[in-house]
């Protein structure tokens, strides 16, 4: 049977946008304190968004680079579930983390893909995002189908790039992901979430879940 496609929507800088987006079902709200990212968020106002998110919603800090100390003193102070990678940390660095992670990967091609995913064993997932020189995500950018692993990998995977009401079914029912992160389709600027996109865009992630199931439940020949 199908199971439902999770959600997490990243670049939160509002606490009513956290409050909008756990109405609408989501799993997970992430938070990026990339420097270079538009979305960045201080820890004073994270510290405001994180108050709006209730029991049973992930938190995720997204970050590129950082010192370990650093996302140690963020996921203390947030009480992050997970910290985000989007730089080019190693294994090592990833290990020593005090939170589980989600290594992100810039997607240049299939083999990379799986190239990556061999050298990190202790990620708790993968994000897959179109490789964009000079950005490390938010790029509005569509991942191709063909830079999408064709085997099942063990980690789950977190479709990302570019993702809006226009395009989720598609992506999903073609790619079939465990997870997909949202941002810039349901933004009015940087940052700033748009209650009525989001609710397209989750309304259509529904329909392919659903067309999905439906799909499963065929008979095998």
């Amino acid at each position: 049977m199908q199971r439902r496609t999770r959600v997490k929507v990243c670049g939160m800088t509002r606490p009513e946008d956290v409050t909008a987006a756990v109405a609408l079902g989501v799993d997970a709200i992430g938070m990026i304190f990339h420097p270079n990212s538009p979305r960045l968020i201080s820890l004073e106002q994270a510290k405001k968004v994180r108050q709006a998110v209730p029991a049973l919603i992930s938190v995720v800090g997204v970050f590129g680079d950082a010192p370990l100390a650093m996302v140690e003193q963020y996921a203390e102070e947030l009480a992050l579930d997970f910290a985000q990678l989007h730089g080019a940390e190693t294994p090592d660095y990833a290990a020593q983390l005090c939170i589980p992670h989600i290594k992100a990967l810039r997607v240049k091609s299939a083999e990379q893909v799986s190239r990556d995913i061999a050298g990190y064993d202790k990620s708790s997932a993968f994000l897959l995002d179109p490789y964009v020189k000079g950005q490390h995500g938010g790029t509005g950018q569509l991942l191709s189908d063909e830079h999408w692993p064709a085997l099942e990998m063990e980690q789950p995977l977190l479709l990302a790039g570019g993702l809006s009401a226009e395009n989720v079914y598609q992506r999903v029912t073609t790619l079939r992901p465990f997870a997909i992160d949202i941002n810039s389709g349901v933004e009015d600027a940087p940052g700033k979430k748009n209650a009525e996109l989001l609710l397209k865009t989750m309304s259509e992630l529904a329909r392919a879940d659903h067309d999905l199931t439906q799909l499963s439940a065929l008979p095998q020949f």
